[in-house]
């Protein structure tokens, strides 16, 4: 039997105490296998501040998938402030990272976790980033990473036919809506501000890609000398 994967972000709180988040992903597909709460908060109903981009059927959802795997940790942190400074250890098969760092990165980054394996139809497009999972990443490392995984996606699909990135131009767009509408049911989750800040975090990356593109490539063409054509075939 193949066993599932599995992070977990322990945080070190500023009053000396610790919470832990462990979750839980399918062996294959890397979607989450979190059980839904018992008893969901409301803000977690799919009619509740829905995305404007929303395509579940509301008849079927009762509802957002992404709330409801988010209702847990935003309740076991609810105490914390943006700006609080919090100890992140994030443990995975392949590494354990520690990260001092203010509570909303750390909040940003398992939202996204979240949001990318919840079922979302939008953000289960970032599933693969999600599978092979970077705490904390930069900018640059998320430019670089979208990238990556848009071209592979395009070459596994058999949609390479298509030249450009005007698909994930346009999917970065539609995060964007999603990013925003869930930061409004989180205002009504918690009074404190960290959860929205860290929604806003995110939506930061879904408007700097479409822009970054160009220069991105501009920066990367130095690391990429060996893999001109004239370099592969003198080897």
């Amino acid at each position: 039997m193949t066993l599932p994967h599995r992070i977990l972000y322990r945080f070190h709180l500023p009053d000396g105490s610790t919470k832990s988040l462990e979750f839980l992903f399918g062996p294959v597909d890397f979607k989450m296998h979190g059980p839904p709460p018992a008893d969901p908060p409301f803000w977690t109903e799919l009619g509740f501040s829905r995305c404007a981009n929303c395509p579940l059927d509301a008849s079927s959802k009762a509802h957002c998938p992404a709330a409801l795997q988010m209702a847990g940790p935003v309740e076991q942190l609810k105490a914390l402030v943006s700006f609080d400074t919090v100890g992140v250890t994030v443990i995975q098969a392949e590494r354990t990272i520690h990260a001092e760092t203010t509570a909303q990165e750390a909040m940003s980054s398992v939202l996204g976790l979240i949001m990318a394996t919840s079922g979302c139809p939008w953000t289960d497009h970032l599933r693969p980033m999600a599978r092979f999972h970077l705490p904390f990443a930069s900018e640059e490392e998320t430019v670089y990473r979208s990238i990556g995984m848009f071209l592979l996606a395009r070459e596994i699909s058999g949609s390479g036919a298509t030249r450009g990135f005007a698909e994930l131009e346009d999917l970065y767009r539609n995060l964007h809506v999603v990013n925003r509408d869930m930061s409004r049911r989180l205002g009504a989750a918690t009074r404190t501000d960290p959860a929205r800040n860290a929604m806003a975090l995110l939506d930061s990356y879904t408007t700097l890609l479409p822009a970054a593109l160009e220069a991105s490539f501009d920066e990367l063409k130095p690391l990429f000398d060996a893999w001109k054509i004239k370099g592969i075939s003198a080897i």
